[in-house]
Protein backbone atom coordinates (compact mmCIF):
# COMPACT_ATOMS: atom_id res chain seq x y z
CA UNK A 1 0.00 0.00 0.00
CA UNK A 2 1.50 3.05 -0.89
CA UNK A 3 2.07 5.33 1.57
CA UNK A 4 0.97 9.81 1.07
CA UNK A 5 1.96 12.23 3.48
CA UNK A 6 -0.81 15.51 3.75
CA UNK A 7 0.61 18.73 5.36
CA UNK A 8 -1.41 20.53 7.15
CA UNK A 9 -3.64 17.25 6.98
CA UNK A 10 -6.24 18.39 9.95
CA UNK A 11 -7.66 21.28 7.66
CA UNK A 12 -10.90 21.07 6.05
CA UNK A 13 -9.02 20.42 2.87
CA UNK A 14 -7.05 17.94 3.97
CA UNK A 15 -9.05 16.08 5.86
CA UNK A 16 -11.47 15.56 2.58
CA UNK A 17 -8.33 14.56 0.57
CA UNK A 18 -7.44 11.95 3.38
CA UNK A 19 -10.93 10.74 3.13
CA UNK A 20 -10.87 10.41 -0.81
CA UNK A 21 -7.40 8.78 -0.88
CA UNK A 22 -8.06 6.31 2.02
CA UNK A 23 -10.65 4.82 -0.22
CA UNK A 24 -8.42 4.63 -2.53
CA UNK A 25 -6.60 1.76 -0.99
CA UNK A 26 -3.44 4.55 0.15
CA UNK A 27 -2.13 4.51 3.64
CA UNK A 28 -1.88 8.45 4.62
CA UNK A 29 -0.07 10.07 7.23
CA UNK A 30 -1.04 13.37 8.37
CA UNK A 31 0.58 16.02 9.38
CA UNK A 32 -0.26 19.09 10.97
CA UNK A 33 0.37 21.23 14.64
CA UNK A 34 0.76 18.92 18.00
CA UNK A 35 -2.45 21.06 19.99
CA UNK A 36 -4.53 20.21 17.22
CA UNK A 37 -7.49 17.66 17.99
CA UNK A 38 -6.90 14.92 16.05
CA UNK A 39 -10.27 12.81 17.45
CA UNK A 40 -11.69 12.72 13.94
CA UNK A 41 -8.83 10.37 12.89
CA UNK A 42 -9.03 7.91 16.00
CA UNK A 43 -9.53 4.60 14.67
CA UNK A 44 -9.93 5.19 10.78
CA UNK A 45 -7.83 2.60 9.15
CA UNK A 46 -4.89 3.31 7.08
CA UNK A 47 -4.73 6.84 8.79
CA UNK A 48 -2.04 8.00 11.15
CA UNK A 49 -0.96 11.17 12.99
CA UNK A 50 2.22 12.63 13.13
CA UNK A 51 2.10 15.98 14.29
CA UNK A 52 4.96 18.51 14.14
CA UNK A 53 5.98 21.72 12.84
CA UNK A 54 6.75 22.21 9.35
CA UNK A 55 10.05 24.65 10.39
CA UNK A 56 11.10 21.42 11.91
CA UNK A 57 13.19 19.05 9.58
CA UNK A 58 13.18 16.22 12.06
CA UNK A 59 9.79 16.20 12.38
CA UNK A 60 9.09 16.40 8.61
CA UNK A 61 11.47 13.80 8.12
CA UNK A 62 10.07 11.50 10.64
CA UNK A 63 6.52 12.33 8.82
CA UNK A 64 7.95 11.87 5.43
CA UNK A 65 9.52 8.66 5.80
CA UNK A 66 8.24 5.92 3.44
CA UNK A 67 6.33 8.58 1.62
CA UNK A 68 5.94 7.92 -1.92
CA UNK A 69 3.98 11.46 -2.60
CA UNK A 70 3.98 14.55 -0.51
CA UNK A 71 0.49 16.48 -0.63
CA UNK A 72 1.66 20.43 0.83
CA UNK A 73 -1.53 22.10 2.35
CA UNK A 74 -0.16 23.74 5.29
CA UNK A 75 0.28 27.41 4.60
CA UNK A 76 -0.51 30.73 6.65
CA UNK A 77 -3.60 32.14 4.71
CA UNK A 78 -4.99 35.73 4.85
CA UNK A 79 -5.55 37.63 6.86
CA UNK A 80 -2.33 36.35 9.06
CA UNK A 81 -0.54 36.33 6.58
CA UNK A 82 -0.85 40.07 6.12
CA UNK A 83 -0.89 40.53 9.90
CA UNK A 84 2.06 38.53 10.51
CA UNK A 85 4.32 38.34 7.92
CA UNK A 86 7.06 36.77 10.14
CA UNK A 87 5.32 34.04 10.81
CA UNK A 88 3.55 33.68 7.48
CA UNK A 89 7.96 33.63 5.93
CA UNK A 90 8.57 31.29 8.25
CA UNK A 91 6.04 28.86 7.66
CA UNK A 92 4.92 29.43 3.84
CA UNK A 93 8.13 29.71 2.61
CA UNK A 94 11.02 28.26 5.04
CA UNK A 95 8.78 25.32 5.98
CA UNK A 96 8.43 24.80 2.31
CA UNK A 97 12.27 24.73 2.20
CA UNK A 98 12.65 22.09 4.81
CA UNK A 99 9.76 20.23 3.43
CA UNK A 100 11.77 20.03 0.26
CA UNK A 101 15.00 19.09 1.93
CA UNK A 102 13.35 16.32 4.27
CA UNK A 103 11.28 14.33 2.05
CA UNK A 104 12.82 11.38 0.38
CA UNK A 105 14.66 11.31 -2.73
CA UNK A 106 12.10 9.57 -4.35
CA UNK A 107 9.03 11.23 -3.04
CA UNK A 108 6.78 13.40 -5.56
CA UNK A 109 4.65 16.42 -4.82
CA UNK A 110 1.67 17.81 -5.46
CA UNK A 111 1.56 21.42 -3.85
CA UNK A 112 -1.63 23.64 -3.04
CA UNK A 113 -0.36 26.78 -4.26
CA UNK A 114 -2.83 29.98 -5.30
CA UNK A 115 -4.72 32.25 -7.70
CA UNK A 116 -3.95 35.22 -5.31
CA UNK A 117 -0.45 34.92 -7.37
CA UNK A 118 -2.04 36.47 -10.05
CA UNK A 119 -3.39 39.57 -8.08
CA UNK A 120 -5.93 41.62 -9.42
CA UNK A 121 -7.18 39.89 -13.15
CA UNK A 122 -6.27 41.94 -15.99
CA UNK A 123 -8.46 39.86 -18.40
CA UNK A 124 -11.97 38.73 -18.36
CA UNK A 125 -10.42 35.30 -17.95
CA UNK A 126 -7.60 34.44 -15.89
CA UNK A 127 -5.74 31.52 -17.67
CA UNK A 128 -2.01 29.91 -16.57
CA UNK A 129 -0.61 32.16 -18.93
CA UNK A 130 -1.36 35.56 -17.53
CA UNK A 131 1.81 36.76 -15.50
CA UNK A 132 1.67 36.55 -11.94
CA UNK A 133 1.80 40.16 -9.46
CA UNK A 134 0.49 39.50 -6.32
CA UNK A 135 -0.89 42.18 -4.20
CA UNK A 136 -0.64 40.10 -0.60
CA UNK A 137 2.06 38.73 0.87
CA UNK A 138 0.32 35.42 1.01
CA UNK A 139 0.18 35.78 -2.87
CA UNK A 140 4.26 36.60 -2.87
CA UNK A 141 4.67 33.60 -0.48
CA UNK A 142 2.72 31.25 -2.51
CA UNK A 143 4.43 32.69 -5.96
CA UNK A 144 8.06 31.94 -4.04
CA UNK A 145 6.62 28.09 -3.05
CA UNK A 146 6.38 27.62 -6.94
CA UNK A 147 9.72 28.77 -7.43
CA UNK A 148 11.58 27.19 -5.07
CA UNK A 149 9.76 23.83 -6.17
CA UNK A 150 10.91 24.38 -9.49
CA UNK A 151 14.51 24.79 -8.73
CA UNK A 152 14.50 21.58 -6.68
CA UNK A 153 13.97 19.69 -9.98
CA UNK A 154 11.52 17.30 -7.82
CA UNK A 155 8.69 15.65 -9.65
CA UNK A 156 5.95 17.67 -8.84
CA UNK A 157 2.22 19.01 -9.53
CA UNK A 158 1.51 23.03 -8.66
CA UNK A 159 -2.08 23.45 -8.42
CA UNK A 160 -3.33 27.10 -8.49
CA UNK A 161 -6.53 27.08 -6.38
CA UNK A 162 -9.15 29.22 -6.51
CA UNK A 163 -11.32 30.46 -3.05
CA UNK A 164 -12.63 27.11 -1.57
CA UNK A 165 -16.32 27.29 -0.64
CA UNK A 166 -16.76 24.65 2.49
CA UNK A 167 -20.16 23.73 3.15
CA UNK A 168 -21.00 24.58 7.25
CA UNK A 169 -22.57 27.18 8.82
CA UNK A 170 -20.26 30.75 8.96
CA UNK A 171 -20.26 33.94 9.83
CA UNK A 172 -20.34 36.65 6.77
CA UNK A 173 -17.26 38.49 6.64
CA UNK A 174 -17.50 41.76 7.31
CA UNK A 175 -16.30 43.24 4.87
CA UNK A 176 -15.96 40.52 1.51
CA UNK A 177 -12.95 40.18 0.57
CA UNK A 178 -14.23 41.33 -3.69
CA UNK A 179 -16.08 44.02 -4.42
CA UNK A 180 -19.73 44.14 -5.55
CA UNK A 181 -19.27 43.90 -8.73
CA UNK A 182 -16.28 41.74 -9.44
CA UNK A 183 -16.44 38.70 -10.85
CA UNK A 184 -15.84 35.62 -8.55
CA UNK A 185 -15.42 31.89 -9.38
CA UNK A 186 -14.75 29.83 -5.81
CA UNK A 187 -14.79 26.19 -5.82
CA UNK A 188 -16.49 23.70 -3.85
CA UNK A 189 -14.44 21.85 -1.13
CA UNK A 190 -15.05 18.55 -2.01
CA UNK A 191 -13.93 19.46 -5.51
CA UNK A 192 -10.80 21.29 -4.48
CA UNK A 193 -10.06 18.23 -3.10
CA UNK A 194 -11.13 15.92 -5.79
CA UNK A 195 -8.49 17.85 -8.23
CA UNK A 196 -5.49 17.50 -4.98
CA UNK A 197 -6.48 14.08 -4.51
CA UNK A 198 -6.35 13.28 -8.66
CA UNK A 199 -3.23 14.41 -8.99
CA UNK A 200 -1.50 11.77 -6.66
CA UNK A 201 -0.59 8.35 -8.22
CA UNK A 202 -1.16 10.32 -11.76
CA UNK A 203 2.39 10.63 -13.94
CA UNK A 204 0.73 12.62 -16.05
CA UNK A 205 -0.47 15.45 -13.76
CA UNK A 206 3.18 15.59 -12.55
CA UNK A 207 5.79 18.65 -14.70
CA UNK A 208 2.92 20.93 -14.89
CA UNK A 209 0.53 23.24 -13.27
CA UNK A 210 -3.03 23.26 -12.88
CA UNK A 211 -5.88 26.38 -12.32
CA UNK A 212 -8.19 25.35 -10.56
CA UNK A 213 -11.79 26.42 -9.77
CA UNK A 214 -15.03 25.84 -9.57
CA UNK A 215 -16.50 26.14 -13.48
CA UNK A 216 -18.61 28.16 -15.50
CA UNK A 217 -21.34 27.09 -12.91
CA UNK A 218 -19.92 29.09 -10.13
CA UNK A 219 -19.03 32.28 -12.57
CA UNK A 220 -21.40 35.30 -10.82
CA UNK A 221 -20.41 38.23 -8.90
CA UNK A 222 -19.57 39.67 -5.72
CA UNK A 223 -22.87 41.29 -4.95
CA UNK A 224 -24.69 37.53 -6.28
CA UNK A 225 -22.14 35.53 -4.30
CA UNK A 226 -23.12 37.55 -0.87
CA UNK A 227 -26.85 37.20 -1.57
CA UNK A 228 -27.15 34.20 -2.44
CA UNK A 229 -24.79 32.89 1.13
CA UNK A 230 -26.92 35.41 2.66
CA UNK A 231 -30.08 34.07 2.03
CA UNK A 232 -29.37 30.63 2.46
CA UNK A 233 -28.53 31.93 6.30
CA UNK A 234 -31.61 33.90 6.37
CA UNK A 235 -29.34 36.87 6.89
CA UNK A 236 -30.63 40.51 5.34
CA UNK A 237 -28.49 40.70 2.24
CA UNK A 238 -28.24 44.51 2.66
CA UNK A 239 -26.22 43.94 5.48
CA UNK A 240 -23.26 42.81 3.48
CA UNK A 241 -20.72 44.99 2.88
CA UNK A 242 -17.94 44.24 0.58
CA UNK A 243 -14.49 45.74 -0.94
CA UNK A 244 -13.99 49.44 -2.02
CA UNK A 245 -10.81 47.80 -4.59
CA UNK A 246 -10.67 44.45 -6.70
CA UNK A 247 -9.01 41.56 -4.61
CA UNK A 248 -8.03 38.53 -6.79
CA UNK A 249 -10.87 36.75 -6.61
CA UNK A 250 -11.75 36.41 -10.76
CA UNK A 251 -13.17 34.25 -13.14
CA UNK A 252 -10.64 31.54 -14.39
CA UNK A 253 -10.13 29.23 -17.61
CA UNK A 254 -10.42 25.48 -16.52
CA UNK A 255 -10.64 23.70 -19.44
CA UNK A 256 -7.11 21.91 -19.36
CA UNK A 257 -7.11 21.43 -15.80
CA UNK A 258 -11.07 19.79 -16.02
CA UNK A 259 -9.82 18.04 -19.09
CA UNK A 260 -7.24 16.26 -17.33
CA UNK A 261 -8.01 15.79 -13.32
CA UNK A 262 -11.98 15.88 -13.94
CA UNK A 263 -12.80 17.20 -10.65
CA UNK A 264 -15.90 19.85 -10.95
CA UNK A 265 -18.83 17.84 -9.60
CA UNK A 266 -20.35 20.62 -7.52
CA UNK A 267 -22.08 23.78 -8.89
CA UNK A 268 -23.05 27.06 -6.76
CA UNK A 269 -26.16 25.97 -6.86
CA UNK A 270 -25.35 22.34 -5.28
CA UNK A 271 -23.07 24.67 -2.31
CA UNK A 272 -26.43 27.59 -1.80
CA UNK A 273 -28.28 24.22 -1.08
CA UNK A 274 -26.23 21.98 0.99
CA UNK A 275 -26.05 25.61 3.10
CA UNK A 276 -29.69 26.14 3.62
CA UNK A 277 -29.95 22.18 4.70
CA UNK A 278 -27.21 22.83 6.94
CA UNK A 279 -28.56 25.98 8.41
CA UNK A 280 -32.36 24.69 8.72
CA UNK A 281 -31.08 21.52 10.27
CA UNK A 282 -29.33 23.64 12.73
CA UNK A 283 -32.11 25.86 13.61
CA UNK A 284 -34.85 22.94 14.03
Amino acid sequence: MSMVTITGGAGNLGRQVASLLGARGYHIRLFDLPEIDYDFAAGQPGLEVTPGDLRDHAALSRACAGAEWVVHLAAIMPPVSETNQNLARSVNIEGTRTLLEAMPVEAKLVLASSVATYGVAQREFVSLDLPQHPIDFYGQTKVQNERDVLASGRPAALLRISGISVPALLEIPCPWFFTRDQKVEFIHLYDAALAVANCVGNAAALEHTWLIAGGSAWRTTGQDYSDAICGAFDIPPESATFLDTPNWPAWFDTAESQAGLSYQQHTFDDFIGELRYIYQEAIS
